[in-house]
């Protein structure tokens, strides 16, 4: 009975080192081919997926059938001649197989001839897609690009309408004489389709206001593209939460494709709470109110307050759709700033209109006026200011990614200004220019150049709010510096700031990990007055961490001419683009 007790022991001992032991492959040589060629030679070879303890006659039957195998893959890549010599030896522990292959002449594409029949006949889409594909002629023949060039025709077909499409011919023809391949394309596309009814489900806005919303119509063209910007215009908008498009091609009458949209809403009332830290204002505590839908007429309101040390503010913003709700808005609000940096002391309230358009072209244009009353404080000096400032701003931000960008631009101009009058007390005209550069380099780098630049005229400057007058320094600004530390003095030493805003930027970022990376950069400029034109830089390194929510940039500066402190530590998140 011992030695039974022991049996069962030992069996399922040895067994899980049986299952433990690693499945030694054995080697298999593929010589005499280029890269391409090897690797797919390496791939469909049956023998190459043997073990060493594989049985002998499944590997000398799979070794017999691997010209086939080495045929089959070359002919994939355009070798229809190849000669192979090999050579099997079987020993213990292991076997080896040792391939030498000249691939010999690759087929070339001599002649291609495509045809389209159906409304994708006159189609300029098509005539493109067309030209394009015709450029493979002299080429050499891959079987693969060959099936791209189907596929690239149905998927254009689906995508403009052409549901009920078909190759009424496809040949690839290989004359193995003279190594050379025809291909012999005939495509069907039949009828273009347009889209039908659409039918809208949804019980928080008017239908109406919906219709605005979607871009697609009853009679327009059948698009998937179509498709996929009303998804896109919807989710934008702010209203729906989850958004069910169904285009119902089963249910086609008379070329007309009805579809389907379910909207559900999102929460009409949104609040939120955050606390942080900025090395420019300090630490930062913030609330943030929204109602989604005021009225079915989709009319939305929003209320930010934001609280630090240096910088607090709190605005309010009640928002209405116009004739086009997609691009188009009017809004009204109001709000207060309180900012107490090192250069001044500033209270001020404002009441504001605007409206916001979105150009075709991917600016965005916001004309406004706004009434503002300041109370500032600059060395001993205090003023108390009323205005009407009438002005515009036009944004355009161009990226490769919304969170991880390597390319793109972003570009804003402002314009501002007042003329003396019984509700301003100064005259005066402002205008800046920002801009942000960002472009790739080599080994996963990126470098970003940035600037701004502004100018105001003015009567009589004592006068101009903080607001509205230049100032230079901080994480956006000039690092090295501290917050609004750099502008014009007066007389007595206190900066007051500047008339004229210059400030350029350059750095580059190195990722070191795959979702951190350093940087080196270099600030220059300066807020400054033409009788005193002073150029102050600061330079320094960074760590960057590329969050699922946007890269968080902490940044060590020194300033490279006289300053406050010795160095300065810049923290910051979100793109820049």
């Amino acid at each position: 009975m011992q030695a039974i007790s022991v049996m069962t022991k030992v069996i399922p001992f040895l067994l899980l080192l049986c299952l433990a032991a690693p499945v030694v492959m054995a080697d298999v040589s593929v010589k005499g081919l280029a890269s391409e060629a090897k690797k797919n030679v390496e791939l469909l070879l049956s023998l190459a997926k043997e073990s060493c303890d594989a049985p002998e006659w499944k590997i000398r039957d799979l070794f017999d059938r691997a010209d086939a195998d080495i045929n089959q893959a070359l002919r994939a890549l355009g070798y229809y001649h190849p000669v192979i010599e090999k050579s099997l030896t079987v020993n213990t522990p292991c076997w080896q197989a040792d391939f030498i292959i000249n691939a010999g002449p690759q087929v070339s594409i001599d002649e291609v001839t495509i045809s389209l029949t159906g409304d994708a006949a006159d189609d300029p889409e098509f005539q493109k897609l067309r030209s394009r594909l015709l450029t493979v002629k002299g080429k050499p023949l891959r079987h693969d690009h060959y099936e791209k060039m189907k596929s690239r025709i149905e998927s254009l077909a689906l995508e403009r309408g052409y549901l009920n499409n078909r190759f009424s011919e496809k040949q690839l023809l290989i004359d193995k004489v003279s190594n050379k391949a025809h291909i012999q394309l005939v495509f069907n596309s039949g009828k273009r389709m347009v889209f039908g009814d659409i039918s809208i489900d949804q019980d928080i806005l008017d239908p109406d206001f919906v219709q605005k919303l979607i871009p697609i119509k009853s009679g327009d063209y059948y698009s998937g593209e179509q498709l996929a910007n009303t998804h896109n215009t919807l989710s934008k908008s702010g209203y729906f939460d989850m958004i069910d498009i169904r285009p119902h091609t089963e249910n086609i009458d008379r070329h007309q494709v009805p579809v389907s949209l379910k909207l559900h809403p999102k929460k009409k009332h949104h609040y939120s709470l955050g606390a942080g830290f900025d090395t420019d204002i300090g630490p930062l505590l913030s609330a943030t109110y929204i109602n989604r839908r005021v009225n079915r007429r989709g009319h939305f309101f929003n209320a930010n307050i934001d609280l630090s040390p240096v910088l607090s503010t709190a605005d309010t913003e009640y928002s209405v759709p116009l004739d086009n709700p997609v691009s188009d808005f009017f809004s009204f609000g109001g709000g207060f700033k309180r900012e107490d940096t090192d250069s001044f002391n500033s209270l001020s309230a404002k009441l504001s209109a605007r409206l916001k358009h979105a150009l075709d072209n991917d600016w965005k244009q916001t004309l406004f006026i706004d009434a503002v009353y300041e109370d500032f404080t600059i060395g001993e000096t205090s003023k108390q200011v009323l205005l009407l400032v009438p002005g515009g701003s036009w944004l355009r931000s161009v990226s490769d990614s919304p969170t991880r960008p390597t390319r793109g631009h972003r570009l804003e101009f402002n314009l501002a200004g007042s003329y003396k009058n019984p509700l301003s007390d100064v005259s005066f005209a402002q205008a800046s220019v920002a801009a942000v550069w960002m472009h790739p380099f080599p080994w996963g780098g990126r470098f970003i150049a940035r600037t701004e630049q502004g100018a105001i005229l003015v009567d009589q400057f004592d006068l101009l709010p903080t607001s509205y007058r230049f100032y230079a320094g901080g994480m956006n600004s000039i690092r090295g510096y501290a917050y609004k530390e750099l502008g014009a003095k007066d007389q007595l030493g206190n900066v007051v700031g500047g008339k004229f805003l210059s400030v350029v930027s350059a750095e580059y970022e190195h990722p070191v990990l795959d979702d951190w990376g350093i940087a080196a950069f270099v600030d220059g400029g300066n807020a400054f007055n033409p009788d005193n034109i002073s150029i102050k830089a600061g330079a320094g390194l960074g760590v960057r961490w590329y969050s699922p929510i946007g890269p968080i940039r902490l940044d060590f500066a020194v300033p490279l001419n006289d300053a406050d402190s010795s160095f300065q530590i810049h923290f910051a998140a979100g793109i820049r683009l």
